[in-house]
């Protein structure tokens, strides 16, 4: 790849270069090569040059290029960072509640509105539409995930 385009004013003539890096020099006019030509040798050129810096931009892969605009199972570990998602901590605070015996006693201190917040994210529902459900916003949702929590660690330490 060229790391650089010719100027447009400089687009008059075509220089091809083989892989033994011999120039040959395209002149519209000369063995039946049109302007026309040249300008479209030109637009080649800068559609790779475009192309080849996206790549380099986004890297040779992106969950994009494969015509969906779903992440794929093997690159979704490697794009996520959920090590301070207030959902993964909630319940892996949950799952080590019930698995010490004390799940029971955390989950009868829970307000009404709360075990239904913890019944409806095992739903797998979002913040978004849990926070639209109730009429408040998602901030809201996620600070009372975060008190949930919270309690659930007060039972374990």
């Amino acid at each position: 790849m060229a790391k650089f385009r010719t100027k447009k004013s400089n687009r008059t003539t075509y220089v091809y270069r083989d892989a033994h890096d011999n120039a040959v020099i395209l002149r519209p006019g000369e063995n039946g090569v049109t302007e026309a030509d040249i300008a479209l040798l030109y637009r080649m050129d800068d559609d790779d040059h475009n192309e080849a810096k996206k790549d380099s931009y986004y890297g040779l892969l992106h969950f994009g290029q494969s015509g969906d605009d779903e992440v794929p199972d093997s690159m979704e570990k490697d794009l996520a960072d959920n090590s301070a998602n207030p959902e993964t901590l909630f319940f892996g605070a949950l799952e080590a509640a019930e698995k010490s015996g004390e799940f029971h006693s955390v989950w009868t201190s829970l307000t009404q509105n709360q075990r239904d917040l913890i019944l409806k994210k095992l739903q797998k529902r979002s913040n978004v539409d849990i926070a639209t459900e109730e009429g408040v916003t998602e901030t809201a949702i996620r600070n009372r995930l975060s008190k949930i929590q919270k309690r659930f660690e007060k039972f374990l330490k």
